[in-house]
C-alpha cells in the first residue's frame, strides 16, 4: 500500500514517474501522460492550420478565375506576366559605379593652425642654420591626403639681416612653381598681393631736378653787378 502523501497521477492512477507535471485543471499527471496530451494539441492545432490554409487557397482561386474571365485566360495572363519581369531582369545590363578620385583642391584662402592664411600674406621661412627669410604667398593648394601647402613668392631685403619686416626695405624677388608644405610657414602680417608691384609702378622716392647752370651764372653775375 503506497504511503498518502506521495503523487498519483489523474491519467493513468501509477504512483512512479520521473517527473510530475500539473495538468490543464490543476490535475497531477505523470510525464509520459503529460506528453500524451501536449502532442494531442499540437495535433489538433496543425490540423485546424492545414483546413484554413485550404480554404484560403480555394477562395484565392476563384477569385483569381473571376477576374480573368475563364481558368485559362487568368493562368495564361499571370505566365506572361511572370515571364516578363523575369526577361526585363535578365535584359539589364549590370552599371558600375562610378570611381572617384580624389583631385588637388586651389583656393585663395587657407586655414591652417588657427590662421585664416590669403592670397599676399607676409610669410616668414627659416633656413637650417637659423636666417630668417620672408616672402609673399601667391596660392593655396590641398592635395587627396588633405596636406595643404602654398606657393610663394621671395621677397629680397635691401638692407643686411634685416630683424623685423617693413616693405619698404623689400623688393620682389623670383616666385616659386613649387608649393612648400605649410609645416614650413610662419604668419607675419597681412598684406595686398598688389603691394610690392605698386612700388615698381610708382617709385616711393622723387627723384630731384638737376640744377641748370644757366639759372646759376645769371644770379651770380646779377650779384657782381650789384655790388
Amino acid at each position: 500500500m503506497p504511503l498518502a502523501e506521495e503523487p498519483q497521477c489523474a491519467a493513468c492512477k501509477i504512483y512512479k514517474s520521473l517527473m510530475w507535471r500539473k495538468g490543464a485543471n490543476g490535475e497531477t499527471l505523470c510525464n509520459g501522460c503529460h506528453l500524451k496530451r501536449v502532442n494531442s494539441f499540437l495535433r489538433s492545432q496543425r490540423a485546424t492550420t492545414a483546413k484554413l490554409e485550404g480554404r484560403k487557397a480555394s477562395l484565392k482561386g476563384k477569385a483569381s478565375k473571376g477576374k480573368g474571365g475563364n481558368g485559362r485566360h487568368g493562368e495564361r495572363t499571370g505566365k506572361s506576366t511572370s515571364s516578363r519581369s523575369r526577361r526585363t531582369l535578365f535584359k539589364k545590363k549590370p552599371q558600375r559605379s562610378p570611381v572617384v578620385e580624389a583631385t588637388v583642391v586651389a583656393s585663395d584662402s587657407l586655414f591652417y593652425k588657427g590662421i585664416l592664411y590669403q592670397v599676399g600674406d607676409i610669410v616668414s621661412l627659416q633656413d637650417i642654420d637659423g636666417t630668417i627669410y620672408f616672402a609673399q604667398t601667391r596660392g593655396f593648394l590641398e592635395d587627396q591626403y588633405a596636406k595643404k601647402s602654398t606657393v610663394i613668392s621671395w621677397l629680397i631685403p635691401t638692407v643686411a639681416n634685416p630683424a623685423n619686416f617693413d616693405p619698404m626695405y623689400f623688393i620682389p624677388g623670383p616666385d616659386e612653381d613649387a608649393p612648400r608644405s605649410m609645416d614650413c610657414i610662419e604668419f607675419v602680417c597681412r598684406a595686398p598681393s598688389e603691394l610690392f608691384k605698386e612700388f615698381d609702378c610708382h617709385p616711393p622716392f622723387i627723384t630731384p631736378k638737376k640744377p641748370n647752370l644757366d639759372e646759376l651764372t645769371q644770379a651770380a653775375n646779377q650779384l657782381l653787378h650789384c655790388e
